[in-house]
């Protein structure tokens, strides 16, 4: 089977559209049919290959392991297509969102669940294919978090900026519930922890 997908093949470029095979899913993989992928302020700093860090500094992509051709797109949610025969937790028809900060899931940060602090990051659409393309592979099922009700398109963004805005939001602690809350900014994050909050 084949699907379409988008991916960047050179900095600066429009996206390009390829036509590529459906990755089968083995061991405990989890095929997912995308439903809604975002675009993450990140997504424009892999298509410029560098992140600007200030007083002329440079984070090159390329020099942390990102290597192109590369289907971006870590904001993802879908409905899973397939299982690996090893895969337990979910099933088939399943409506998920994909967590996409993948470690090595080996070093020892990994294995006390803390994937987004590894060392050898794997996250999907940065280092291995993501959400712009019509499936992804999750390496495993506990990627795969039941969407409940949600709206597949509206919950992908919870996968970035949700999680960003929920950790800088629990911190708070239960404080957070008699004291004023200001956000500064109204892009992407600030509606984020605006939505969050009225939640």
């Amino acid at each position: 089977m084949r699907q379409r997908c988008y991916c960047l093949t050179a900095h600066h470029q429009p996206l390009v559209r390829r036509e590529e095979d459906v990755p089968e899913p083995k061991g405990g993989e989890v095929l997912v049919k995308i439903l809604g992928a975002g675009v993450c302020h990140s997504d424009i700093h892999i298509w410029d290959g560098e992140y600007d860090l200030g007083g002329g500094k440079k984070l090159v992509l390329k020099d942390r392991g990102v290597s192109l051709p590369l289907v971006m797109g870590h904001e993802i949610a879908g409905e899973v297509a397939a299982l690996g025969p090893d895969a337990k937790g979910v099933r088939v028809g399943d409506k998920v969102l994909v967590y996409p900060w993948l470690g090595c899931g080996e070093c020892p940060i990994c294995l006390r669940d803390e994937e987004n602090l590894c060392l050898k990051p794997s996250s999907l659409g940065v280092y291995r294919a993501g959400g712009y393309a019509e499936y992804v592979l999750a390496p495993r099922a506990k990627y795969c978090i039941d969407l409940g009700g949600l709206d597949p398109a509206e919950a992908a963004p919870l996968a970035c900026s949700g999680v960003t805005t929920y950790s800088a939001l629990r911190k708070f602690g239960p404080a957070i519930a008699d004291a004023p809350v200001v956000i500064m900014g109204a892009g992407g994050l600030g509606h984020m922890a605006l939505s969050i909050l009225r939640a």
